[in-house]
């Protein structure tokens, strides 16, 4: 992508076009996951949130972005270093924590009714590991609804154009995928902790 595409691209991400956001993550996506990769020895999962975080911020950011400072690729280069030392920092220090108690697994299932799901709780290793596995045992369809949703932070009116559907049919879907996702969770948790020896 030259620098005139660039340009055009921005303008168009700064209009709110839906289409170039697809665009930006499809030039850019796998680039960037392999600069973090290569810039921070992290595992290809951590890589591919950090940038999916990333690319969040850079479109509702994107009026930051100077194209008289550099091309666009140093902007997102730049947007994700910085994205990476956060999520990587914030992964440390939750390690060192320990392991997520009964509690505080139970309470990923029960923030599913706030949004966005906050960052602290999917910052738990063991939580994060609990929450990828449930969302594995749903239908594509709820696994993306429920991403899109509740940790991309898209609003319903946006998942639905995603999935090409209705507002109203997203809600019904988001509703069924919450219901299987608390059972899941449920069912994992209470297994994690039996295997540990629970909680009194």
């Amino acid at each position: 992508m030259d620098a005139l595409d660039e340009q055009a691209l921005v303008r168009r991400l700064r209009q709110a076009d839906e289409q170039a956001w697809i665009e930006l993550c499809r030039e850019w996506g796998e680039p960037l996951v392999d600069f973090v990769l290569a810039s921070f020895h992290c595992g290809r999962d951590a890589g591919e949130e950090i940038v999916q975080r990333m690319m969040v911020r850079c479109v509702r950011s994107i009026g930051s972005y100077d194209p008289a400072r550099g091309r666009l690729s140093a902007w997102l280069k730049a947007v994700a270093r910085n994205e990476a030392c956060t999520y990587l920092r914030r992964d440390a220090d939750s390690l060192r924590a320990g392991p997520a108690s009964l509690e505080t697994l139970a309470g990923a299932a029960a923030c599913l009714d706030r949004q966005p799901l906050p960052d602290e709780l999917l910052a738990l290793e063991d939580t994060r590991r609990l929450v990828r596995e449930c969302l594995a045992g749903l239908s594509g369809r709820q696994a993306e609804a429920l991403v899109a949703k509740y940790i991309e932070g898209l609003s319903v009116a946006a998942i639905a154009a995603r999935l090409e559907t209705s507002p109203k049919a997203v809600e019904s879907l988001l509703s069924r995928s919450r219901e299987a996702f608390k059972r899941l969770f449920a069912e994992r948790a209470s297994g994690q902790c039996s295997s540990t020896g629970g909680v009194q």
